[in-house]
């Protein structure tokens, strides 16, 4: 009795990991953190192709650009490092003031980083118990001001460093941090396994990656589907040719 052939499941390589990596489901019992933006795993992702390596890529960290211009850095651009540059492995993001230990946008000659999800949220959001949008501002409104004065978020009422990013009401005099005081209470869920950090950054990309979905599985689809043609097409070309005398 003749075994069967292993499965060839297309696979694709990314230069933040030695191994190449396969299109993977996840699962919201999976809890399984993501190795770029340390965030919970969902939708389409990408695992390691090798059984004992735990490493996991969202689909929408595996596409993010090497560089970007940002409005928060206008004097230069930003580079996509997969781990921190410094000597301690770890970074403080200058938008939330949060540490990071994976994927970051940096300017070496400024030593400014900021989480990949920081660098891509929105420039206005709306809560239920505002009625005005709340617009991105890259530091605080009490920046600069000679009597030292802390901006409080009106949501968490804690103090803000002043070059911390916030969305802010200008009308109203109303700001909050960019992260889960940003969203309504009701919206928010906390991430799997508790800790303050972690949690509070866990909505960084969910709306962007659940606008992403559809097309994601779109692009996956295509792409393995893509991949199983080519093999068809070299295990033809690899045929033994027959030989013609004539």
């Amino acid at each position: 009795m003749t075994s069967k052939k292993p499965v060839n499941r297309p696979s694709v390589r990314h230069p933040s990991h030695i191994h190449p990596l396969r299109a993977f489901k996840a699962q919201d019992e999976d809890e399984i953190i993501c190795s770029g933006c340390e965030l919970d795993l969902t939708a389409q992702s990408f695992k390691c192709t090798k059984k004992d390596c735990d490493y996991f890529l969202h689909k929408s960290c595996f596409d993010l650009p090497c560089e970007i211009n940002h409005k928060s850095h206008p004097d230069h651009s930003l580079t996509l490092l997969h781990s921190p540059s410094y000597s301690h492995q770890s970074y403080e993001c200058d938008a939330c003031g949060e540490y990071g230990s994976s994927f970051n946008y940096n300017c070496s000659e400024c030593k400014y980083d900021v989480h990949v999800g920081c660098a891509l949220i929105p420039e206005t959001v709306e809560r239920e118990d505002h009625k005005h949008p709340l617009a991105l501002l890259y530091n605080t409104p009490r920046k600069g001001r000679e009597d030292g004065e802390m901006y409080v978020c009106n949501v968490c009422e804690e103090d803000m460093s002043e070059n911390l990013w916030v969305y802010y009401c200008k009308e109203c005099d109303y700001g909050t941090h960019v992260h889960s005081c940003a969203v309504d209470d009701d919206d928010y869920e906390p991430k799997k396994g508790g800790g303050g950090e972690s949690s509070s950054v866990a909505s960084r990309m969910k709306s962007l990656m659940d606008a992403e979905d559809e097309l994601v599985a779109m692009e996956l689809e295509s792409r393995m589907k893509r991949a199983a043609n080519n093999a068809i097409l070299a295990s033809v070309r690899d045929e033994p040719k027959r030989i013609y005398y004539w």
